[in-house]
Formats: structure tokens, C-alpha cells, sequence
């Protein structure tokens, strides 16, 4: 008789089935609304990061220039999205050759970004070419570069090198 009655008067602590499926709808539910904040997030600072880091390279070709007393430049291909950065072969200025400390290679932007707008630098095939002359003042020019949802555009003055932002 003990243990009938010690056993009616345990409750089994679980949940139920239905239980159960509301706690998976709302987590389903908040996935649904976080996934795409999470993305365009990353997208913006996968953007970010091409800009400094394009920021940086201008810089740095910009004062081996100076450095090296040798013009340099970048070039920008649109089409593949990509750029190389190269430094004059001898004393003419016509012919270049990768910059070896760069790695002697062309640089690709992510897949999600796009070089959409480039002013103040010449041509060169299908490359736009921005050259840093070691005796004169760096050119002015721009560059943007763009994903879905924003542009930044890295802007050449002076001797500086800033970035803008702007929402598509």
C-alpha cells in the first residue's frame, strides 16, 4: 500500500509535446527576423575593410614613391574587379613592373563588392591607371566602391586619403 500511494503523488516534471513545437515556432521565428540583419552586417564590414585596406595601399605606394625616388602606380580593373600595384622598371617612366613587396600580384575585392565609380585617373586599356610621381603632389581622385545596400568611396586630396560613406 506504501508504494501505490508514494507513486500517485509524483508528477512526472516534462513537457508536453505541443509545449515543445511552440518554443521551436518561436525560435524559428527569430532566426527568420536575425538572419538578414546578421548578413547585411557582415556585407558592411567585409566593405569596410576593402576600403582601409585600399586606403592603406594607396598610402603606402604613395610614399614609395617618395621612398624609392620612382614613380608608381596602381591600376584598376573594373572588369575583373581587381587592382595591381607597379613600379617604374628604370629611369623612363613608360615602363612598369609589379611592386615585389606587394607580392607581385593582382588583388581581387570580394565577390559582394564592386568598383563602381572611378574619377581622376587615366586609362590604360581596360585598366584605370593612378600614378604617384615621386618629386609631385599626389593627383586627386576617387574611387567607390559598392554592395547591394551602400557605397564608400575613397577619396584622394592633398596628401590625404579619406573614406565616405553613403546608403544606397
Amino acid at each position: 500500500m506504501i508504494s501505490e500511494t508514494h507513486n500517485r503523488n509524483v508528477r512526472c516534471h516534462a513537457f508536453t509535446l505541443f509545449e515543445l513545437m511552440i518554443v521551436l515556432v518561436i525560435i524559428a521565428a527569430m532566426v527568420t527576423v536575425v538572419v538578414p540583419y546578421a548578413t547585411r552586417s557582415n556585407e558592411a564590414l567585409r566593405t569596410a575593410q576593402e576600403c582601409l585596406s585600399l586606403a592603406d595601399t594607396i598610402r603606402y605606394i604613395a610614399d614609395l614613391a617618395v621612398d624609392t625616388k620612382r614613380s608608381t602606380r596602381i591600376l584598376l580593373n573594373p572588369e575583373n574587379n581587381s587592382y595591381l600595384l607597379e613600379i617604374a622598371a628604370g629611369t623612363g617612366d613608360q615602363d612598369y613592373e609589379p611592386i615585389e613587396a606587394f607580392g607581385n600580384a593582382i588583388r581581387y575585392f570580394s565577390q559582394s563588392i564592386r568598383i563602381t565609380e572611378v574619377t581622376g585617373f587615366s586609362f590604360e586599356g581596360s585598366n584605370h591607371c593612378l600614378i604617384f610621381e615621386p618629386a609631385k603632389p599626389w593627383p586627386d581622385a576617387s574611387i567607390s566602391l559598392s554592395t547591394r545596400e551602400e557605397t564608400k568611396t575613397i577619396i584622394i586630396r592633398g596628401k590625404r586619403v579619406q573614406i565616405e560613406d553613403s546608403t544606397i
